[in-house]
């Protein structure tokens, strides 16, 4: 008698391996037994190794069941970290993995709850309530890291010349600062008496709240037509409730997916039943009759729904280093070493901008912790270069990989390969490929057709 399947969780992002449907995008046929996955697979999400993933049942009780000795945030750090989404932990973690020794203190304006922030576009179709998200409590994970944490904390301001940060509970010194703030979502410009009503998702704590709103209503309307946008859209579907998405441009994740793939997305997901508002912005949300909204957009529709989702974009949180006088742009800049304007700053994650860019994904800020703090102790030298990020959309209609290119650009997205949904297009400036974009069976190439690109 055949043992059951088995289904497997990426730590890192929140993906699940279900043994009985494999992973056909990376070679892995249905009822492929995670022991027999080669040990160089990836997660095709966030692109850790395959030890990153852990057994669902096991996920769910690898914390502990107490909290334990609460952990005391040391005031003076050698190493002092502000945020603790996936950035701050990281950079604890890499801190901690080359030296034995530092003292790092860890604030977070909120309970610092660790937890997969790429679930919560994918949750509701893994059929996941909020409270099946966190990973660990900040408690729990300051004490595997063995450094001191302070919640509930906000740093109100940083003082460069003593090297201390102002909080809402008292003053810290530090060595090394390290800025991981993030980024806070968009709001859209519109009017009406119940704009205060429009929900955004950008932490786990605004998704406990959206999940609750969503309960027993059967009509979600979303603004925006980018990644996350699309994503939660069609995850909402999976759960069963009529979704529209309002989108301002002509198609789909138009700044990262050419129009080609995005036109078969499209077909994919109506066909499931949703709606897609293209070339149309909203102006206004009214209250109207039965518990419902009535909104208006620029091109004259009347729409009525029973919920109100924006996921616009994100904003960096630069106004603590702008405060402290560091240099900023669209985001905090730094160097290749994710050093600040001031030589004892560093900055990673959505909130860092170098070379124009910033990289709000999980693969850059994995090699920007290494890079600081190989920095700060002085170990083999490594530094953080901007490359074209690899990107795993979770649409599950149609499997798509992209890697747009870095910066905005007069090239053009040149079809390759066209066969139903199996669609392969390359960025092109001149002669030169500058990204790619895959779809349906092609995605299995993806990740050799990025080493051939930029290994080099």
């Amino acid at each position: 008698m055949s043992q059951p399947f088995k289904k497997y969780i990426c730590k890192t992002c929140g993906l699940i391996y279900d043994e009985e449907l494999g992973d056909p995008d990376s070679g892995l046929a249905p009822g492929t037994r995670f022991e027999d996955i080669p040990d160089d697979w990836y997660c095709p999400l966030c692109l850790v190794s395959k030890s990153d993933f852990v057994l669902i049942d096991e996920s769910k009780s690898a914390a502990p069941s107490c909290e334990g000795t609460k952990r005391k945030a040391s005031t003076k750090a050698d190493v002092l970290i502000v945020g603790s989404g996936y950035a701050g932990w990281q950079a604890a973690e890499a801190i901690r993995a080359v030296s034995d020794e530092a003292v790092i203190t860890l604030l977070t304006a909120d309970d610092g709850t660790v937890y997969p922030k790429p679930a919560l576009s994918m949750a509701l179709g893994q059929n996941r309530t909020p409270d099946d998200i966190p990973e660990a409590t900040a408690n729990q994970k300051a004490a595997e890291l063995n450094i001191g944490v302070k919640t509930k904390t906000k740093v109100m301001s940083i003082n460069t010349a003593r090297k201390k940060v102002m909080t809402t509970t008292g003053s810290f010194a530090y060595d090394k600062l390290i800025i991981a703030t993030g980024a806070k979502a968009l709001m859209p410009r519109i009017e009406g008496d119940a704009v205060h009503e429009v929900m955004t998702i950008n932490d786990l704590q605004a998704y406990k709240k959206f999940y609750g709103k969503l309960q027993g209503k059967q009509e979600v309307t979303l603004i925006g037509g980018g990644l996350i946008a699309t994503e939660l859209a069609e995850d909402l579907a999976s759960y069963g409730v009529k979704v529209r998405l309002i989108v301002r441009g002509a198609h789909l994740m138009s700044q990262i997916m050419p129009e080609a793939i995005a036109r078969r997305l499209e077909e994919k997901l109506m066909s499931r039943g949703i709606d897609i508002v293209f070339n149309s912005e909203l102006k206004s949300i009214d209250y109207g009759d039965e518990g419902k909204y009535v909104l208006k957009t620029d091109q004259g529709e009347v729409l009525q729904t029973e919920l109100v989702l924006a996921a616009i974009g994100l904003s960096p949180n630069t106004e603590l280093a702008k405060k402290a006088g560091l240099k900023t742009n669209l985001g905090i800049c730094i160097d290749e070493h994710c050093v600040t304007s001031d030589e004892n700053i560093y900055a990673i994650g959505d909130c860092a901008e170098i070379d124009g860019v910033i990289q709000a994904y999980l693969e850059p800020i994995r090699r920007q912790v290494k890079a600081l703090a190989s920095h700060i102790f002085g170990a083999d030298e490594q530094v953080f270069k901007v490359l074209p990020t690899l990107i795993k959309t979770k649409t599950p209609s149609l499997s798509i990989m992209l890697s747009p290119p870095l910066h905005a650009t007069h090239g053009l997205w040149e079809t390759t390969l066209n066969v139903g949904d199996n669609q392969q297009l390359f960025y092109k400036e001149e002669q030169n490929v500058i990204g790619f974009a895959l779809s349906g069976e092609l995605v299995a190439s993806a990740n050799k057709l990025y080493n051939e690109l930029y290994s080099a």
